[in-house]
């Protein structure tokens, strides 16, 4: 249930920002540089629930042998929060640096 786990709730609301429901996205559709740079912008997303860090700058706080090696499994970046683009528009913009087309 949804209220049982509010921190992975939160995440997957700001993921729907990016990838909204109903506009024809499969996660199928993603690549792995796509996951990458939708991750790093959630997880960078400073959150008053954190005292004001990201999700990243916590876990690098608390364990950062263990943050670092996730980070680079996942090619996750702590971006700064300027540089933040939770949109669908920013993923689009992502892709087509790239020369691929959007994804809605």
């Amino acid at each position: 249930q949804s209220q049982q786990k509010p921190g992975c709730e939160r995440n997957h609301v700001e993921i729907r920002k990016m990838l909204p429901k109903g506009v024809g996205i499969s996660f199928d559709d993603l690549d792995d540089i796509d996951a990458s740079f939708v991750g790093s912008n959630v997880n960078s997303e400073p959150r008053p629930s954190l005292m004001g860090l990201s999700p990243l700058a916590l876990l690098r706080a608390a364990e950062p042998c263990v943050a670092d090696a996730l980070a680079r499994a996942f090619g996750i970046v702590e971006l700064p929060y300027g540089e933040l683009g939770l949109t669908l528009a920013a993923v689009n913009r992502e892709r087509s640096l790239r020369g691929l087309g959007p994804l809605a």
